[in-house]
C-alpha cells in the first residue's frame, strides 16, 4: 500500500505540474487578497485583526485548492482506478498530496502577510506549527469532501457547503490559539489545544480511511 500511496503522490505532482495556471490562479488570489487588505488597512492593523484575516485567506485558497482533488479522477478513471490501487491507498495519497500544497500556500500566505501588513510576532515557529498544523486537518477534510464532490456530479458549490461546518471547529481552536503565537506563546499553556487540534486531524483522516472505501464502491 505504501507503494500505492507514493505512486499517487507522484502522479498529483505531475498532473498539477501540467497544469500550472490552477497553482498560479491560487497564488495570484492569496497575493491579491492580501494587497487588497494592506489598501484598506494602509499597512495599520492591530495583531487580532491581521490573524482572523490571515486564517479567512487562508481558508478560501485551501477549499479553491482541494477542490480540484479528484478533479482528474472523475467519471471513467474511477473504474479505472478501482482495479488499480485501493480506495484506502487512494485517499491516504490525496491527502498527503493535499498536505504538502496547502502547506505551500499557507506558508507562502504567511510571508505575504509579514511583508504586507509586518506585526511583531513573538514566537513565529509556534505559527508556523499552527500552519503545518493546520494545513494537515485541512488536508483531510478537503479531500474527503472533495471525493463527495466529485462522485455527486463534480458540484462546485458542494464543497464549500460541505466543508465550511466541518472545518469550524478547527477553525475556533486555530484562531484561539495563533493570536497567542503573536502576543506571547506558551508550549506548556497550549500543548493541550495542540493535542486536540492533532487528534480532529487524527479522527478526519481514519473516518477518510474507512469511509472512502464505501463511497468508492458507489
Amino acid at each position: 500500500m505504501f507503494l500505492q500511496i507514493s505512486e499517487i503522490v507522484k502522479l498529483n505532482f505531475k498532473l498539477e505540474w501540467r497544469k500550472k495556471q490552477s497553482v498560479l490562479a491560487i497564488l495570484l488570489y492569496v497575493l491579491t487578497t492580501t494587497y487588497l487588505c494592506f489598501l484598506v488597512f494602509n499597512g495599520s492593523i492591530e495583531k487580532e485583526t491581521w490573524n482572523s484575516l490571515y486564517w479567512v485567506v487562508l481558508i478560501f485558497a485551501a477549499i479553491q485548492a482541494a477542490f480540484r482533488s479528484f478533479q482528474n479522477e472523475a467519471d471513467r478513471r474511477f473504474l479505472l482506478y478501482f482495479g488499480m490501487v485501493k480506495p484506502q491507498a487512494l485517499i491516504l495519497g490525496k491527502i498527503i498530496y493535499n498536505f504538502i500544497y496547502l502547506s505551500v500556500i499557507g506558508l507562502f500566505t504567511f510571508l505575504l502577510f509579514l511583508f504586507f501588513m509586518g506585526t511583531e510576532i513573538e514566537d513565529p515557529l509556534a505559527f508556523i506549527v499552527l500552519i503545518l498544523l493546520a494545513c494537515s486537518g485541512f488536508a483531510a477534510i478537503l479531500t474527503f469532501v472533495s471525493g463527495i464532490s466529485a462522485k455527486a456530479g463534480d458540484n462546485p458549490a458542494l464543497p464549500a457547503i460541505l466543508s465550511i461546518p466541518l472545518l469550524f471547529p478547527q477553525v475556533i481552536s486555530l484562531s484561539s490559539i495563533s493570536i497567542r503565537a503573536l502576543t506571547g506563546f506558551s508550549w506548556e499553556i497550549n500543548g493541550p489545544i495542540i493535542l486536540v487540534l492533532m487528534l480532529l486531524t487524527l479522527v478526519t483522516v481514519l473516518l477518510s480511511y474507512v469511509l472512502f472505501a464505501y463511497l468508492w464502491r458507489d
